[in-house]
């Protein structure tokens, strides 16, 4: 696999099993989460490319330090505790704390194979790896399993395979380059976000999101990545403001 760069094609075929999400509408397509069931020898082989991946993103600081997904010996405990650390840290030095909470639509979906591939060219990885991966990525095809009844074969022309932890942790090699600002705290959990800014006055704390938002903005636009804006929310924790500054994402307010 490694001497040709080639993952095997017959180890490709992803068989989909459709999941129901919580309080969805069963007769809609939308509704069910695709995990993917793969040959136990792709396992393997996923495995083998990962550890090798492993060895070079640690040399390039993958993933960034407030990436909690994935990542050895924490968990969404542990990213829940260092925001509530922040906040109550803020409190003590009379400090407002704004939340703004993001969700990524469909991440695993419609990631950009392309976007990706290029993301692990930037950050030096050697040829060997990008190349098994981009063959791991490329031309995969999936049945969907209904009833013990497979469907016909499809090409799968945007995203990942979901349920592998080879893509599960290169996502967080996409999510590297997350854009950064003094004033601001980010806290995620592979696509899930978190945007936090303190401050003691109202005015301090808009300013940082203001200028924030339209640099994610530009950086979601850029690498093809939507966000679920109806689900995007904002709080925010003071004695003495009611609400979050008036933030608009796609000229969309939070809830």
């Amino acid at each position: 696999m490694f001497k040709l760069n080639n993952f095997p094609g017959c180890w490709k075929t992803d068989r989909i099993l459709p999941i129901l999400k919580p309080r969805k509408v069963p007769t809609q397509p939308i509704s069910y989460r695709p995990i993917s069931l793969l040959p136990t020898l792709s396992k393997l082989g996923e495995k083998t490319i990962l550890n090798r991946y492993l060895k070079h993103a640690k040399k390039v600081r993958i993933p960034i330090q407030q990436q909690f997904g994935f990542t050895p010996q924490l968990s969404t405990t542990h990213q829940l505790l260092r925001v509530t650390e922040h906040i109550l840290e803020g409190k003590s030095a009379n400090l407002a704390t704004a939340a703004i909470f993001l969700e990524i639509a469909k991440a695993f979906d419609k990631v950009s194979t392309q976007g990706l591939i290029h993301k692990l060219i930037a950050y030096k990885f050697p040829h060997y790896i990008f190349s098994i991966i981009h063959s791991y990525v490329q031309d995969r095809r999936f049945v969907v399993k209904v009833k013990n009844t497979d469907s016909s074969p499809r090409n799968i022309n945007a995203g990942v395979p979901q349920g592998e932890i080879l893509v599960q942790v290169i996502f967080l090699c996409f999510m590297k380059d997350i854009p950064q600002q003094n004033g601001i705290t980010l806290s995620l959990y592979v696509d899930d976000t978190a945007v936090l800014a303190q401050g003691k006055k109202f005015s301090t704390i808009s300013i940082s999101l203001t200028k924030y938002f339209p640099k994610l903005e530009s950086w979601l636009k850029r690498w093809k990545i939507q966000l679920n804006v109806e689900k995007t929310e904002d709080i925010i924790f003071s004695k003495y403001f009611k609400h979050c500054p008036e933030i608009k994402i796609y000229n969309t307010p939070p809830r």
